[in-house]
C-alpha cells in the first residue's frame, strides 16, 4: 500500500471519507449524500457533482497540509464501476498531483454491509 491514500466509504445515507498517511487516519469527512442521493439524481451529471462535492473539499482540506493521495480506495457494495468512473474522470487540476492520475481501487475489506432486514420495511396485505 502508499504510504499515503483517500478511503472512501459509501452508505445508504452518507460518504465516509477518509485520508490515511502512514497507517494513520489524519482527516475524516462525513459526506451527507450516499447512494439514495445518487440514485434520485439518476445516477447522471449532477449526481457525479454531489459525490465530486465530498471528495473534493477533503482534498481541498489536506492540499493546505500535505500533497494530495492519488490512490483512492473505494469501499462500496453498489455501483462501483459508475463511482469508479467518476473519481477517475474528474479533474484534479486545482491540486499538484506530479501528473500521476488517480487510480481507485475496490476494496472489498472496508466495505459497509447491506442491511437485509427488509421484513421491517415490507407492507403485507391479505384478503379474507
Amino acid at each position: 500500500m502508499p504510504q499515503s491514500y483517500l478511503i472512501i466509504s459509501m452508505t445508504d445515507m452518507a460518504t465516509m471519507i477518509y485520508y490515511v498517511s502512514d497507517g494513520k487516519v489524519i482527516v475524516a469527512h462525513n459526506h451527507e449524500v450516499g447512494f439514495k442521493q445518487l440514485e434520485a439524481d439518476g445516477l447522471g451529471i449532477t449526481a457525479a457533482s454531489k459525490l465530486l462535492d465530498g471528495v473534493m473539499y477533503t482534498l481541498e482540506f489536506i492540499s493546505l497540509h500535505d500533497r494530495i493521495p492519488t490512490e483512492f480506495y473505494l469501499a462500496t457494495n453498489r455501483y462501483v464501476t459508475w463511482i469508479a468512473g467518476v473519481l477517475q474522470g474528474a479533474s484534479y487540476a486545482q491540486f499538484f498531483t506530479e501528473n500521476k492520475s488517480v487510480r481507485v481501487t475496490l476494496d472489498t475489506t472496508k466495505a459497509p454491509s447491506i442491511n437485509y432486514a427488509r421484513h421491517t420495511k415490507t407492507v403485507f396485505s391479505f384478503k379474507v
